[in-house]
């Protein structure tokens, strides 16, 4: 068995057995050793041209950070103004005494990959000399205003890593995570008198390391004075959008993105990231125009494409969603959240066949996900082939016993198939998890009535009206159920809000006109009657109320006219 890429987003490349480096895209795999003494542990982020992973370090047991270069996207320049930066920042590392200081401590190259060491500083440890470990290499003075983690848009030629798999576009989150920054003491001229070397923090860094900590709120001081102390930094002020967006100010959010793209506006990163807060501010407009900025910047920019799909897909613009979805899967056919994506936009267009091949294709590559189990049971259960979607349902819930919509679809299967005990079971289960989901209320309610439960099912439609008013199919539920209580009065109340919602509701119109004749308001009953003959003049139910309403009211020719018509109508329906 094969060793699988660290990048599960992005690569998810399955290497031979015993390799070090990913064929893909070259990073470090899990387990292995760089320089024979940093064992790889996990991936803790990664940009366009940079990587961070989690270590150990063997010598002495600690937890390290590795940064380094993509080897397949530096050239031989990059990778040496890289080192040398790092050299500069090992011996100014030497000098920091603070405790708790993230310290430069290694670097070098190993094979394909160049990479620098950093760890927090405890009294006790000093820097590791790095000429002791590796073969000595000849550097020059390095110039401070370069830094290693400067993106570069060239790729490495003649690289030893397997070139049977091109390196794709890199899948980016909607908010991506800024690169680990540029340590300002690298900059630092160097003094003649260490011991009056001033220690200062790297705000940058420690905003860094709290923004991939989730500490947002951490993150967001110290990508305040980061700013402050830079503002030219471009990593700062993306770094503090992202965190913003976070902390649900997506309008301050924009500010920083804005100011980003004002010192590097040819970034599509940038742009693709200042779309994702107009999304959450709903400005979808702009938020298009910012996919064609990505896009006319990079044109295999496959996240811009989905992203791009997706918000239009939300407008309702399916087929210009689908053709970006296409685009994107020709660029990364190997991400399941663009197919994912695809599937559940197909399956809103009621093109069921072609939604569960999208699907399928995405749990070919994601099949431990149980929101992609559970779409395909519902693309299942809309081809009328419900007994195979609650097995679906159920490896979803099994995958994630937490998930209350997936127990919901199960629960709508087993409705589906009469199994109504069951269903309620699992309808409450459901509300454990969620009680605030309307739907599973309102679907209890219609398995409590069938199972002639009525006031506890009168109960869980008041549930679910407490959070959805708008539910129109609930009022109208309600109403009818009253209806048959004999609670006429409070159901007149329900089909009249159900009518509040959609004018046009026919089957409120004629059950509120039985009400009405059920209170002798025939009148009014007739006035009913007659929208839902308007707005449905098909229905042959209608015609035959409105015929009893007018017989009652001594109208015999028009009720007899009426009566016919309904007997018509139901004719040409057999």
């Amino acid at each position: 068995m094969g060793m699988l890429c660290l990048d599960t987003d992005s690569c998810h490349f399955q290497n031979r057995e015993r390799a070090r480096f990913c064929a893909q895209c070259g990073i470090p795999l899990q387990g292995t050793l760089v320089q024979g003494r940093y064992e790889i542990q996990l991936l803790m982020s990664k940009d366009q041209k940079t990587v961070t992973l989690q270590a150990i370090d063997r010598h002495g047991g600690q937890s390290v950070i590795v940064r380094a270069l993509l080897p397949k996207k530096a050239d031989a320049e990059e990778r040496e103004r890289f080192l040398q930066d790092a050299e500069l920042a090992a011996s100014f590392s030497d000098r920091m005494q603070e405790p708790g200081s993230i310290r430069v401590t290694d670097y070098g190259q190993d094979g394909p990959l160049a990479f620098l060491v950093k760890c927090e500083y405890m009294p006790g440890t000093s820097s590791v000399d790095p000429q002791a470990i590796r073969p000595h290499m000849t550097v020059r003075v390095a110039d401070s205003r370069v830094s290693p983690w400067l993106p570069s848009a060239s790729v490495m030629p003649g690289s030893t890593l397997d070139d049977e798999d091109e390196l794709q576009t890199q899948l980016r989150l909607a908010v991506p995570m800024p690169p680990l920054p540029v340590n300002p003491l690298a900059a630092q001229p160097r003094l003649t008198k260490p011991a009056a070397t001033p220690v200062l923090r790297d705000w940058l860094i420690e905003a860094t390391y709290a923004y991939e900590a989730g500490q947002y709120h951490d993150a967001l001081a110290a990508y305040e004075i980061a700013t402050q102390q830079n503002v030219v930094s471009v990593e700062a002020w993306s770094g503090k959008g992202a965190t913003l967006l976070h902390l649900g100010q997506p309008e301050e959010a924009l500010l920083a993105y804005d100011h980003a793209l004002s010192l590097q506006p040819n970034d599509p990163d940038l742009w693709n990231s200042r779309a994702s807060v107009l999304h959450e501010l709903h400005r979808y407009d702009e938020e298009m125009y910012c996919y064609d900025q990505a896009l006319a910047r990079n044109p295999s920019y496959a996240f811009a494409w989905s992203g791009r799909g997706m918000t239009l897909a939300e407008m309702g613009r399916s087929e210009e969603a689908i053709q970006a979805f296409d685009h994107a899967l020709l660029l990364e056919p190997r991400q399941s959240v663009i197919w994912q994506a695809m599937g559940d936009t197909l399956y809103s267009m009621q093109r069921y066949e072609e939604a569960l091949v999208a699907i399928e294709r995405a749990l070919a590559l994601d099949a431990d996900n149980a929101a992609l189990w559970d779409t395909k049971g519902n693309i299942l259960r809309r081809m009328r082939k419900t007994g195979d979607a609650l097995q679906l349902h159920e490896q979803a819930t099994n995958l994630d016993p937490n998930n209350a919509t997936a127990w919901f679809d199960k629960a709508n299967d087993l409705r589906d198939l009469r199994r109504f005990a069951e269903a309620l079971a699992v309808y409450d289960h459901t509300l454990s998890l969620d009680p605030t989901l309307a739907g599973a209320w309102y679907n209890r309610g219609n398995v409590l009535a069938a199972l002639h439960m009525y006031e506890d099912a009168l109960e869980s439609y008041d549930h679910a009206l407490d959070y959805d008013e708008g539910l129109i199919s609930a009022w109208y539920n309600k109403g009818s159920l009253l209806h048959e209580l004999e609670q006429h009065e409070q159901a007149i109340g329900a089909f009249d809000r159900a009518l509040a919602v959609d004018i046009h509701y026919t089957a409120a119109w004629n059950n509120k006109g039985l009400a009405l004749f059920a209170l002798g308001r025939l009148e009014e009953a007739l006035a009913a009657l007659d929208q839902a003959t308007s707005f449905a003049p098909d229905e042959p139910d209608a015609w035959y109320n409105k015929a009893v309403a007018l017989e009652k009211l001594g109208r015999s020719q028009e009720a007899r006219s009426c009566q016919e018509w309904a007997q018509k109508l139901e004719q040409q329906q057999k």
